[in-house]
């Protein structure tokens, strides 16, 4: 078989899918997307690029089969509508309900949204159903009956241990941090930091976005890859970590020779993308960050990283109730005391929290990051972000393995220093 030939087609419908998932023309990817393709590389001899034409064909596989079922869905959110009762009630859409409860003025206001959720959730859920179910079927065929295990090399029971395990040791320090004085879940104006106002552009857009990082040039490091269409609205300081985690993305994409196949390249789950994402956006949480780019004096700067830091702390708690929830037979009400101090309401089971492949990749990413963190401090100071010199540093720190496995202990270490 002409392995390189067939990473060729395979690049070609990756490329396809990030552009419009529901525009894919499987005739034209099918002979890289069903069980025959994958019949045909078991019986050639193992190596990382056969390897690696598996685990991309069995993952184009599965999207071809869903696709259908996920078209239906998407369609059905963008139709769906639901009353939110507020001072006047307003009918609303699925991302007009996320974003009015990211944008809500008010706790009151963030909590109408909150308990509409569920509503809404009732209306799509068949359809969530009939996708996950094809999901895991077309999963089943391929032998494939742990997603994490397959593509990111851990079991997902031993994921979710992990996440429980980060709930209970941050307990405490989050408890300490947050200061909640409401008592439903999504404490905003910690998680998006809010109080970190000072020195920001008026606007947030990749534009400005990358002006915040001057040691990148954006020609040379991020090449040919693009940006997602849309930059993150801006709901409070956290929405330009959310930019900055995009912008490691595409750096770390742009960070592979050429020369190497497509699917070593850019594997299902992309878990190192994530991790450099993760790097990225660490730079909000430095105090050099607050004084060198944002002009704040340092009294104010340390303040302001602290708040960048618990909002952190919080959406790493966030990532991991995910993930503990998603394991089969979780106990989703015990989960959600430890994360929030009390049980979700009952209303809200099996609406949220959800998990989606991305968050374990993204979970994984999170418990690995600090090695790279910490090289590239090390080598390049904590205000590496301004130094030309430290991106080059990174395309290198990238192409090496990460040697930690994912645990807690580097994350609440790093945690705790940053706001002990």
């Amino acid at each position: 078989m002409d392995l390189a030939a067939i990473d060729h087609d395979i690049a070609a419908a990756f490329v396809d899918g990030r552009r419009d998932p529901f525009s894919v023309d499987w005739t034209e990817h099918r002979h890289v997307a069903g069980r025959r393709a994958i019949r045909d590389l078991e019986a050639e001899s193992p190596g990382a690029l056969r390897d690696g034409l598996l685990a991309a064909i069995a993952w184009l596989t599965v999207l071809r089969v869903s696709q259908p079922a996920s078209q239906k869905l998407d369609e059905a959110r963008k139709k769906a509508r639901v009353t939110v009762h507020l001072e006047h009630d307003v009918d609303v859409g699925w991302r007009e309900l996320v974003s009015g409860m990211l944008a809500a003025r008010s706790a009151g206001e963030a909590r109408a949204h909150f308990v509409a959720w569920p509503t809404l959730a009732d209306a799509l859920r068949g359809l969530e159903n009939a996708l996950r179910e094809a999901r895991r079927e077309a999963f089943h065929q391929l032998g494939i009956e742990d997603v994490a295990e397959r593509f990111l090399g851990i079991e997902r029971a031993h994921l979710a241990s992990i996440a429980r395990e980060l709930l209970a040791r941050t307990e405490e320090l989050a408890r300490e941090r947050t200061h909640s004085s409401d008592t439903w879940p999504l404490d905003l104006d910690v998680r998006l930091a809010r109080g970190a106002k000072d020195g920001w552009p008026a606007r947030l857009t990749w534009r400005s976005s990358l002006s915040l990082l001057p040691g990148l040039d954006v020609r040379a490091d991020l090449g040919t890859q693009s940006l997602p269409p849309e930059c993150p609205r801006a709901f409070g300081a956290a929405s330009f970590a959310r930019a900055f985690e995009a912008i490691g993305v595409a750096f770390r994409r742009a960070s592979s020779p050429p020369s190497v196949p497509f699917v070593q390249r850019e594997p299902p789950l992309h878990v190192d993308a994530w991790r450099t994402g993760h790097v990225f956006a660490a730079v909000l949480g430095e105090p050099a960050f607050h004084v060198r780019v944002l002009g704040l004096a340092q009294g104010r700067a340390r303040d302001q990283a602290r708040t960048m830091s618990t909002a952190f702390l919080v959406h790493a708690r966030m990532m991991a109730l995910r993930v503990a929830s998603s394991e089969r037979g979780a106990d989703v009400e015990a989960l959600t005391a430890l994360a929030f101090g009390e049980p979700l309401a009952a209303s809200m089971r099996g609406v949220w929290p959800s998990c989606s492949d991305d968050d374990l990749a993204r979970f994984v990413a999170l418990l690995t990051v600090t090695e790279r963190i910490d090289a590239l401090r090390n080598r390049e100071g904590d205000d590496w972000f301004r130094n030309p010199r430290a991106f080059a540093t990174l395309r290198d720190l990238v192409q090496a393995p990460v040697e930690s496995k994912p645990d807690t202990a580097q994350v609440i270490q790093r945690f705790e220093e940053l706001l002990g």
